[in-house]
């Protein structure tokens, strides 16, 4: 485009402006002007291009500079922005922005479902706590929003979402923002220039413009797409209101540059996506419910703000803010407070904007005079002017929305719900794009993300839930009001459903019901019956608890404000008694008094209010028969109201004041007063200061008014003359004929060390506390000077103040029945505290004594010890050890922290085990309070002074515990020694064992290494009771001290290792023990994590200890794992110490992590906290590691694992019995391949005398070891069986072996049938498949036992394993026989036999076969003499091979068939079988089976097991035949009933039938 001649200038009569247009979407390149003299300036604008720069040639040629366009702009904002519209304003009634506004409450985070449902349900001041507890750390400013730090992986975001909810004041900050930025007060430096649109003015927009054309300010168009085209990476573009933003549904392409034209609404998403603009940053405003739309279309990178409203300080600076007057301010401000429900709501701007709004319009007047706007009103208020600013619906629509989200806020009123999905809430509110009064979020479930929605406070959805109630037809609103009111009848469960009722009163207030346009009325009418018979109901029947229906009774009155009402209710309630239990946190003084107005007798009141409170309440307080008063402050010019009000004659709970300036007359008057009620609680006047007069005054109106009634009076000095006082409280108390004087001092912050005049003041005695009993009149002022010259001391070798020390001892014991002493002292030297202690020890008459020093003084180092306490209480059963029954005893504790605070300077304490920590940490001593003794305290107090700075390497600790220790034991009576140390070495726990096994006294002593209450921390545990009980690992002593954490009712779970626990006779000669030895062997095995020699090497150091201690009884080790070498040698000590009885050895197995942690602990602790984790058979093989699969490993490189033979087991017991025999239990519990055990069980019983001789256990356990990771079809299975049940024989005295098995095939039960031959001293091998398995096919029996009977005679029993729905017969199979002639029994043959057998079905050809052949195999033992076999039913193949038996076996002296069908021969038919026999032999035959009577509809052929029948007339009964002397027939001998006791057998009825 070119201009060719001409003068272009001001004068030139020619238009001097060339405007140049692309059409079609068509650009202009390179516009050129050419051979014209320019006289005037040329501005360029909109030089958007892709090709060479435009050349301007001309004199006088000039760019306008973008900086002054800027500055231009910013003056339009401030003058534009400045201030605000209220809903109210009229014209010209504009107020300013920055005289409203606060900041708001921002946080970014997406908050969690809990933290939002415990907001929404909280009120009040709890509601702000809640809110700021769950956002600290999370706020942020506005000058925050575009930092680093708040952006994505602490990337500056160019997009920020700004959520809040309706009247959460988005659009306001939004303003704030532009305004701020113009006064350069906001984003000076980050953007250059900030433009604001305003969704909802865009919608009323029509036509295509272009982003310049939108942004409609001071600028032209060309001058704004100057700046566009400049700056575009310092530009911030505020988009407010984008959930109001009507986006088309069409795809139109977006524009992409700034001056192409399309449709507003396209402008703006070309924007929001960044294909407009993209380097310049973007500030969106939205409700919630357009969150997700926003951030799907939002450009990257972008971050999430949510503006919740005002915070606490907020809603107290808006108060502020609003009211010049900061008088009137304050006064609203603190009784909108009074009101929770509604101080909650002004977390929401537009709710602080109407209440403020409606107290300006009563004045400051109005505020004190007048009754408050009820809360229904505002919300009302605040609902109807949201919908009229916020919403485009019409009338009608917000009538249907209202009525909609009434129904889902009743549904979750009723259950308890305070957020929604999508699919909870009503069709017709959940198709609107934007949901008023609704907020939403998204949820985190599992793996997807859920749209969950909420009322903006459980307040709102109560309200709208009463509001619901209104706006439904008159039918549907009386059932549902009269459920809710029936449920709110039913206590204190259905307290929730109260808030709603009290918007139903609120709603029912004829003023409140106009303010809703085309509500029912004739609705609101009947609800408001309902309301009024409920209430008369409530109060009448007294059917609701009184003290939490008595504020929402107050309130239901005040917001329905009905005269007529009222004056019924008041009338009803006066005759059940009125009583009032309140505060100023909960009703307020005007709602109270509206209420009260009408009742001319109240029966109590319990009011917590301030002095100018009181003169409104006056009228009702003299109405009241009780009193329970508290107030901030009382005054003289208040006393004579307050006397006024207390009156005669009344019962007075408490009367106390926080502060105040009460002359001695206005005491007297009050004491007056209450000397004239019924009864008197707790009393505390605060006086100007405390003197003799005003305390002597006290103590004389007590003894002449209050001798035999119980009461409490405190005097509180004013905290401004605090040093003019005697002290700063003193108090008297009487209950039960017994006083109290507590004299009480403060001054500054407590433990203070303050310098007056260049002198060092340490704070002496705060607290100082006496009772006695019977109350009488006792010299109190030499009292209260000594105790005034106790407050504090200025050197430590003050001999005054230890002048007045004893002066305070000399007081005491001067006090006829003193039963309590309670002081507590700031800072205190050794000397003098020596001294009180002593003077407690001797006086066992005081019952309770509570005695602190916070800081104990050193008095030759003048450096602080420790903090020191004594107490002493009554006895309390089952709190208390039976030993303080008749003397409790004194509990003394001494602890670091103070010695901590001064060498740390930080205060912190911190107990870690590291050996450069000093060792001691606290102390704790009982003893019993003794006349005529008393121990050195002061040396006490010295030597720990001297420990407690020494660490476990300090060369001298060993002989200072020792010089502690010998001190302790010169303790008179001392019964309990508790003691903290930061490193337990050998020396603390050997001297402190012996210190107790030398101390009878000595009950208790416990060590541990953590101060915290804790049970996984490694400890050390001694009580002496039946003995003497060392515990040392885990405690697992039961001692109760009223800290006993042990429940004695479940197993001990072992979280320490190794665990040991030891029980002697108490015996002082056991002292004399190596104990050092054996706690530095414990040491030693704590730091062995793995396996190797030295591992052993200490066990058999801790066993070598105890191997001569006298009296050793019993033994428990919980180690990691065990080895052969130590499980060995901890069975030869119970077999070889005659009185150890019990002993168990356990081994749990530590997770991988806590092993790895004791790999990297030093060898010079003793004591770490670990925790250790016990295997369980149904644990999971592949989350725990074995000692001996590859798990292990890392542990174990370092040592020579193939040197150690180590045994995976989780018990091992062993227990001598009464009659001298030792019992041996083994059990693995292994269950992987690799530590799995053949045998996961085994108990050997050794006779009596089997100590005299050492048993080869290593052999044994060698043997054992063998048998895991073995299965049947091993190669190794019969060497390792071999060896188990060789090395068993070799075991001296071995009388009985019980072993466990899953796997019990023909071999392994034939090897078991030939031991008792081949071990002649065993009189018992059992062995039985695991419970588990016992129904396994590859299981040829389910157990074995072989007996020996006599030394002659032994006994075989067979259980065959089964189905357990399968029977088979025999089940079960027992045959006696001489020791000699069992080995001629082939055993493998026999279980083969039986392995088949139990296959195979009853009766069939295949059966009865092998059934002949088991009886061949047994009889190839010859001399069999009895035989037994439980059968399914008799039959007569069974009958005839017993006569078979007894005529080819003559020997036979008892068969036996236990028969467990019916079914099978009767009883007659058996004996004429029988009788058929010709056999000699004296063989008796004994037959089970059942006996049934006749039934009404003919015999029973066919019965159940005999086992579940129930009939009474079916009985088991035993058949006994012999063979008949004379006849030589075999006949019935006798008919026995089989039972369990031993009653006389029923001879049979001719009409029964036995069946066998």
């Amino acid at each position: 485009m070119e201009h060719k001649g001409g003068t272009l200038g001001p004068h030139s009569g020619v238009d001097s402006k060339i405007s140049i247009t692309a059409q079609n979407r068509s650009n202009i390149s390179a516009p050129v002007i050419l051979n014209s003299t320019v006289t005037g300036n040329i501005s360029i604008a909109n030089n958007y291009f892709t090709g060479p720069e435009a050349e301007v040639t001309g004199t006088g040629t000039q760019i306008i500079d973008t900086s002054s366009l800027i500055t231009e702009y910013k003056q339009f904002l401030l003058s534009e922005y400045a201030y605000i519209t209220e809903y109210t304003s009229r014209a010209g009634e504009q107020v300013l922005l920055n005289d409203r506004y606060i900041d708001p409450l921002i946080v970014q985070k997406h908050r969690e479902k809990k933290e939002r449902e415990n907001e929404m349900r909280s009120r009040g001041e709890r509601f702000f706590n809640t809110r700021e507890a769950n956002q600290r750390n999370q706020n942020i400013r506005l000058d925050q929003l575009f930092s680093p730090v708040n952006g994505f992986k602490k990337v500056a975001p160019r997009a920020v979402i700004l959520q809040g909810d309706s009247g959460s004041g988005k659009s306001v900050t939004a303003q704030k923002i532009v305004l701020d930025w113009a006064t350069d007060e906001l984003y000076a430096t980050l953007f250059d220039v900030v433009f604001h649109l305003r969704c909802k003015e865009l919608n009323g927009l029509s036509g295509e413009m272009s982003l310049v054309d939108l942004l409609d300010c001071s600028l032209t168009p060309n001058e704004i797409g100057q700046i566009l085209k400049d700056m575009p990476q310092k530009i911030l573009f505020i988009v407010d209101g984008f959930d109001e933003l009507m986006l088309s549904g069409t795809k139109e392409p977006l524009p992409t540059k700034p001056d192409i034209k399309s449709h507003p609404q396209g402008i703006v998403c070309s924007l929001l996506k960044g294909r407009m603009m993209r380097e310049s940053f973007l500030l969106v405003t939205t409700r919630s419910t357009a969150v997700d739309k926003l951030e799907n279309i939002l450009k990257k990178p972008q971050c999430f703000v949510e503006i919740m409203g005002f915070s606490e300080k907020g809603v107290s600076e808006y108060f502020q803010k609003f009211f010049e007057d900061e008088e009137f301010s304050t006064q609203v401000y603190e009784k909108v407070k009074t009101h929770e429900m509604l101080y909650t709501a002004c977390f929401i701007p537009v709710i602080c904007w109407i209440v403020c709004t409606i107290f300006k319009r009563k004045g400051r007047d109005g505020v004190v005079t007048s009754e408050l706007t009820t809360t229904t009103s505002i919300f009302v208020d605040f609902v109807f002017t949201l919908l009229k600013h916020h919403s485009s619906l019409n009338q009608h629509e917000e009538l249907d929305l209202l009525k909609n989200l009434g129904q889902l806020a009743e549904r979750g009123t009723l259950t308890h719900q305070v957020l929604f999905s999508r699919n909870d809430l009503p069709k017709a509110i959940s198709d609107l794009p934007n949901i008023p009064f609704l907020c939403t979020f998204r949820q985190q479930e599992r793996t997807y993300l859920k749209e969950m929605f909420g009322f903006l406070h459980l307040s709102f959805q109560e309200f709208f839930t009463a509001l619901f109630y209104m706006l439904t037809d008159k039918a549907e609103a009386t059932i549902k009001v009269k459920e809710l009111l029936e449920s709110a009848g039913n206590g204190r469960r259905n307290v929730h459903l109260l808030p709603v009722i009290r918007f139903l009163f609120g709603l029912s207030n004829k003023k409140v019901s106009r303010l809703i346009p085309e509500h029912p009325k004739s609705t609101t009418t009947v609800i408001r019956a309902q309301l009024e018979k409920w209430i008369s109901k409530v109060i009448e029947k007294n059917i609701m608890d009184a003290f939490y229906i008595n504020d929402f009774i107050l309130y239901f009155l005040y917001e329905l404000h009905d005269r007529d009402i009222l004056k019924n209710v008041m009338k009803l309630w006066e005759r059940s008694g009125i009583k009032i239990h309140w505060s100023l946190k909960g009703v307020d003084c005007q709602v109270v008094m509206y209420c009260l107005q009408y009742s001319s007798r109240i029966m109590s009141m319990e009011v917590k209010c301030n002095a100018k409170d009181l003169k409104m309440l006056h009228p009702a307080l003299c109405r009241c028969t009780t009193l329970w008063l508290c107030f901030d402050s009382i005054s003289d010019a208040d006393v004579d109201l307050l006397t006024s009000a207390l009156g005669k004659r009344k019962n007075v709970g408490y009367l106390t004041m926080e502060d105040g300036a009460l002359s001695d007359e206005s005491v007297q008057k009050i004491l007056k007063t209450l000397g004239g009620q019924i009864s008197v609680g707790n009393i505390r006047l605060v006086v100007r200061s405390i003197s003799n007069a005003n305390i002597d005054l006290t103590m004389n109106f007590l003894l002449k008014e209050m001798m035999g009634r119980s009461f409490s009076v405190c005097i509180a000095s004013q905290s401004e003359n605090i040093d003019k006082s005697l002290c700063t409280e003193f108090t008297m108390a009487s209950k039960n004929n017994s006083v109290w004087f507590t004299l009480g001092h403060s001054e500054g912050h407590q433990g203070e060390i303050s310098e007056k005049h260049g002198v060092c003041y340490y704070q002496g005695f705060s607290k100082i506390s006496f009772g006695f009993c019977p109350f009488i009149s006792i010299p109190m002022t030499d009292f209260l000077k000594t105790s005034h010259n106790l407050k504090s001391f200025s050197e430590i070798k003050n001999t005054e103040f230890g002048v007045n020390v004893d002066a305070l001892l000399s007081f005491l014991s001067c006090v006829p029945g003193l039963t309590e002493v309670d002081m507590h002292v700031e800072y205190l030297t050794d000397v003098l505290t020596s001294k009180i202690l002593s003077y407690l020890q001797v006086n066992p008459k005081i019952s309770h004594i509570k005695f602190q020093v916070s800081n104990l003084l050193i008095s030759d180092e003048k450096r602080v010890c420790s903090t020191f306490s004594v107490f002493r209480k009554p006895f309390e059963a089952y709190k208390m050890n039976v030993s303080e029954r008749k003397n409790p005893s004194l509990s003394l504790s001494m602890d670091r922290w103070a010695y901590d605070t001064e060498s740390g300077g930080n205060g912190d304490l911190v107990h870690s085990h590291q050996p450069d920590k000093p060792a001691l940490v606290k102390l704790n001593l009982s003893f019993p309070p003794l006349e005529g003794s008393s121990a050195s305290w002061e040396i006490l107090f010295k030597r720990l002074y001297k420990l407690i700075q020494l660490t476990e390497q300090s060369p001298e600790l060993d002989e200072d515990v020792d010089s502690l220790l010998l001190f302790l034991q010169s303790v008179p009576g001392l019964k309990e020694i508790k003691v903290w140390l930061n490193n337990l070495i050998e020396s603390w726990a050997a001297g402190l064992f012996t210190l107790f096994l030398s101390c009878s006294s000595l009950l208790h002593l416990q060590l541990k290494t953590d101060i915290s209450v804790v049970n996984d921390v490694e400890s050390l545990g001694i009580i002496r009771d039946d003995g003497v009980r060392l515990s040392i690992g885990c405690n697992h002593l039961n001692y109760i001290d009223g800290f006993c954490d042990i429940n004695p009712f479940e197993p001990p779970v072992h979280k320490v290792l190794p665990c040991v626990t030891i029980t002697l006779t108490d015996d002082p000669e056991n002292a004399n023990a190596d104990w050092r030895k054996f706690f530095q062997a414990y040491n030693q095995l704590k730091d062995l994590t793995g396996s190797s020699l030295e591992y052993d090497e200490s066990v058999s150091d801790l066993l070598s200890v105890l191997h001569p201690v006298s009296g050793l009884k019993e033994l428990d080790l919980i180690f990691r794992f065990m080895t052969v070498d130590g499980a060995s040698r901890v069975l030869d000590l119970i077999q070889m110490n005659p009185s150890l009885t019990v002993l168990n050895f356990g081994a749990v197995e530590l997770p991988e992590a806590n092993k790895v942690n004791f790999k990297k602990d030093g060898k010079n602790e003793f004591f770490r906290s670990q925790s250790a984790g016990q295997m369980s058979d149904d644990s999971d093989e592949d989350s725990r590691s074995s000692p001996l699969n590859d798990s292990s490993d890392e542990i174990n490189d370092s040592y020579e694992l193939d040197s150690m033979e180590r045994i995976l087991c989780s018990d091992l017991r062993m227990w001598r019995r009464l009659s001298g025999q030792c019992s041996l239990f083994l059990k693995c519990t292994g269950s992987s391949p690799n530590t799995k055990s053949l045998f996961s069980s085994i108990e050997i019983t050794l006779s009596a005398n089997s100590e005299k001789t050492s048993s080869d256990w290593k052999h044994f356990l060698r043997a054992y070891n063998q048998c895991k990771g073995i299965s049947i079809q091993s190669p190794t299975f019969e060497e390792s069986v071999d060896a188990l049940l060789l090395s068993l024989d070799s075991v001296p005295g071995l009388n009985k072996v019980q072993l466990t098995t899953d796997s019990l095939t023909e071999n392994l039960a034939a090897k078991m049938l030939s031991m008792c031959h081949t071990c002649p001293s065993l009189h018992n091998i059992c062995l039985q498949v695991d419970y588990n398995k016992r129904y396994s096919e590859l299981n040829v029996c389910s157990s074995l036992s072989v007996t020996r009977n006599t030394d002659s005679i032994l006994s075989v029993d067979i259980q065959l394993a089964r189905d357990s729905m399968i029977e088979i017969s025999p089940s079960f199979i027992s045959f006696t026989s001489p020791c000699s002639e069992i080995a001629k029994l082939d055993g493998g043959e026999l279980f083969e036999t039986l392995d088949i057998l139990k296959g195979l079905e009853e009766g069939c050809e295949e059966h009865e076969e092998l059934l002949c052949d088991l009886m061949s195999t047994l009889l190839s033992a010859p001399g069999l003499q009895k035989i037994r076999f439980k059968i399914s039913s008799l039959t007569e193949n069974w009958v005839k091979r017993t006569l078979s038996l007894t005529e080819i076996c003559p020997s036979f002296q008892e068969i036996r068939y236990d028969c467990i069908e019916s079914g099978g021969l009767l009883l007659d038919e058996v004996e004429r079988i029988l009788q058929s026999s010709q056999t000699a032999s004296d063989c008796r035959i004994i037959i089970t089976g059942m006996k049934r009577s006749k039934a009404k509809d003919g015999w029973t052929e066919i019965m159940m097991d005999t086992s579940k029948s129930s009939s009474a007339s079916d009985e088991k009964v035993k058949v006994t035949f012999f063979r008949d002397s004379l006849t030589r027939l075999f006949a019935i001998d006798n008919i026995a009933t089989e039972d369990t006791n031993d009653e006389e057998p029923e001879e049979p009825e001719d009409e029964d039938f036995i069946f066998l």
